[in-house]
């Protein structure tokens, strides 16, 4: 019985030990080739006033994500650092509860790494535009004309 034990604890410390505990609470679009794959996967994670046509993201999450959450979530402490295209119609549903701004700092590195797999379909020529949600470390850029938003929300 006492060897029995011993190869069960070493099954599970094995199956452990090759888990992959940090994808748990990560999601990043790189890993999804497929246009609407990661439409639908970053669907499942945000509020979403209108529907988008392209999506890329990084998002970190402590409680993990609605797939594989395998326990009760507990305080919450989430990253999600996103940019969507949507029809420019759709624009002012993403802005509301927003307030414009003008920023001191423009450290906004995060948007060229979420996008740096496939840039070439996030092409920006018309001036930013800069919306935060009072109270809250939510973040918004808006290019108008290409219909491109940038979002990050930090809740710690």
């Amino acid at each position: 019985m006492k060897n029995f034990s011993l190869i069960i604890s070493i099954i599970i410390v094995g199956f452990s030990s090759c888990t992959d505990w940090k994808n748990s609470n990560q999601l990043d679009s790189d890993k999804f080739e497929n246009n609407e794959k990661r439409i639908e996967i970053l669907s499942k994670e945000i509020k979403s006033p209108s529907e988008f046509i392209d999506a890329e993201f990084e998002l970190f999450n402590v409680n993990g994500f609605s797939n594989n959450r395998a326990t009760i979530p507990g305080a919450s402490s989430l990253d999600y650092k996103f940019v969507i295209k949507v029809k420019s119609s759709d624009i002012n549903k993403w802005k509301e509860g927003m307030v414009k701004f003008e920023p001191k700092n423009n450290n906004f590195d995060w948007t060229n790494e979420i996008i740096d797999k496939r840039k070439n379909q996030w092409i920006t020529k018309s001036a930013p535009e800069y919306y935060n949600r009072p109270n809250e470390n939510v973040l918004m850029i808006i290019y108008r004309t290409e219909g491109i938003i940038y979002k990050r929300v930090i809740r710690n």
